[in-house]
């Protein structure tokens, strides 16, 4: 009889260790949705927002940026940043950094209240997932980025550090798509281009190393499906930014000419 009584006694102690590790869990779980608040990857930000238009077409975009200014990463091609003054995000050049924030952690667009894009920024380059969607918050589209690179892009270095870029080799479900980048190894853009599924399409630009003055301009193809298209040159370019050659212009045919 003793026995039966010894084994349907509550442990007490037990119970009190999961009350502890309940109470800590908690307290952790707002502790860090505290910190999603103030600070994203570590550094501290702060939340802002816009809304332009009106009626159905009223957009609001909520975001956050850094709460000190950090300068973004030279080798990304697109940086983005908002403009207090405008209420404007932007992927113009930086001229004055005093007087814009750098984008940096969680961004949602909505339009009349239905959201539409959301995604998130690392000191004003994409980052992770990026996903669009319609009215009925259907995916239309999604991307991956690695903080301002495609996530499955192969990059390459001039030094064993990884702090100078060499190529930015795009890659999508393990096929070459996406923006295509050269360097030089002082950091200047060398060439830049567009791949559609391993092949050159639209127009590919070469530069001299200094001042980004432009080199050569080559014109692929529309897209892959293209047939028969030989590239062609448009321009050339000395090194003092004289034009060496360029491409005559095809002549429209007039009523006159048929």
């Amino acid at each position: 009889m003793e026995n039966l009584v010894s084994e349907t006694l509550p442990d007490l102690g037990l119970k009190v260790k999961q009350f502890k590790k309940d109470q800590k869990d908690k307290s952790e779980r707002k502790k860090k949705q505290r910190l999603a608040r103030t600070e994203y990857e570590g550094i501290p930000i702060v939340e802002q927002y816009t809304k332009f238009g009106s009626g159905d077409r009223t957009i609001i975009e909520k975001f956050t940026v850094l709460k000190q200014y950090r300068q973004p990463n030279a080798y990304v091609r697109e940086t983005y940043w908002f403009d207090p003054k405008a209420q404007r995000i932007s992927s113009a050049l930086i001229k004055d950094k005093e007087k814009v924030m750098i984008m940096h952690g969680p961004y949602k667009r909505y339009q009349n209240g239905i959201l539409l894009e959301e995604g998130y920024y690392y000191v004003g380059a994409k980052d992770g997932r990026w996903e669009k969607y319609d009215a009925n918050y259907k995916l239309l589209d999604k991307q991956k980025w690695d903080r301002g690179f495609p996530a499955e892009s192969e990059i390459t270095y001039y030094d064993s550090a990884h702090t100078k870029v060499k190529e930015v080799l795009p890659k999508e479900f393990g096929k070459v798509n996406g923006q295509y980048m050269a360097f030089y190894e002082g950091g200047q853009l060398a060439a830049e281009g567009k791949y559609d599924n391993g092949v050159k399409v639209g127009r590919w630009i070469e530069y001299y190393q200094f001042r980004r003055q432009r080199k050569k301009i080559t014109q692929y193809g529309r897209d892959r499906w293209t047939e028969e298209f030989e590239p062609y040159v448009i321009s050339e370019w000395d090194d003092k930014g004289k034009i060496t050659y360029e491409r005559p212009k095809e002549k429209e045919v007039t009523e006159d000419d048929q």
